[in-house]
């Protein structure tokens, strides 16, 4: 009669071992928190392009505390060195059918050091909405990246590689309210997004890769007056990351 308590406390131990982090777990989930850092969120609510119209905006994404801990050392990390970084975002409505509307986007981030780090990066993403004559509005988007930092990671002293190519897409909603010359339309996303992450550590030529697949939920609202819209927005990485995002465009 006692051999079940016994057993129960066996598997329970050997669920709580199966449970704990090595450091290489630990390393592997800085790189994930630092690939999804750059993956790309929506910039707008769905079929917030009419054909023809161009928008050209710069994004601030917003980088909380990191915890750089692995095994016995604490790496550098983001948070480390720059609370934001900027990103340029362009978008061009396509033509599409009555109630529909379309989009391209292109996200760039030219290779200027800011702070001992060097940020590289190119995106696209393309949508395709239902955008009826009313304020609702839902849509599906796809998005492909390739990034490159060098920073201190590491050491202080050396500058260490993350390479990254992502690919996903989402579905969104978005409900938009008219004042006169000012819209106002909140909207939420939800996603997948494949990551795949190389970092390589300069002192020694090691690489260790990351790839994972993740859910992302966003959360944001957009504020248009005129040609001038503003955007500001909460992405979720559930377990993984939560962090803001910032933008300004002007529509031409």
């Amino acid at each position: 009669m006692r051999v079940l308590p016994v057993c129960a406390l066996l598997l329970a131990a050997f669920a709580g071992a199966a449970r704990a982090q090595t450091m290489l777990d630990q390393e592997e989930r800085l790189i994930e928190i630092h690939s999804l850092l750059v993956a790309l969120p929506p910039d707008n609510a769905p079929g917030a392009y009419r054909p023809g119209q161009l928008a050209l905006g710069m994004e601030i994404v917003g980088i909380p505390p990191i915890n750089g801990q692995t095994g016995g050392k604490t790496q550098i990390t983001a948070s480390d060195r720059t609370p934001l970084f900027p990103r340029l975002r362009l978008a061009y409505g396509l033509p599409a059918p009555d109630d529909f509307r379309a989009f391209v986007g292109l996200a760039y981030i030219p290779p200027i050091p800011i702070n001992d780090v060097q940020s590289h990066l190119g995106a696209l993403e393309a949508g395709f909405a239902w955008a009826p004559d009313s304020p609702f509005t839902v849509g599906i988007r796809a998005t492909v990246l390739l990034a490159t930092s060098k920073s201190p990671v590491t050491e202080p002293d050396t500058k260490d590689t993350l390479d990254n190519f992502e690919y996903g897409g989402d579905v969104s909603a978005g409900y938009r309210f008219d004042f006169g010359r000012t819209r106002l339309t909140p909207f939420a996303s939800v996603g997948v997004t494949r990551v795949n992450g190389d970092f390589t550590v300069t002192s020694d030529n090691y690489t260790l890769t990351s790839h994972t697949t993740n859910l992302g939920v966003t959360g944001g609202v957009r504020l248009g007056y005129g040609r001038i819209e503003g955007l500001a927005e909460v992405v979720i990485w559930p377990d993984r990351l939560i962090h803001p995002t910032f933008s300004v465009a002007w529509l031409f």
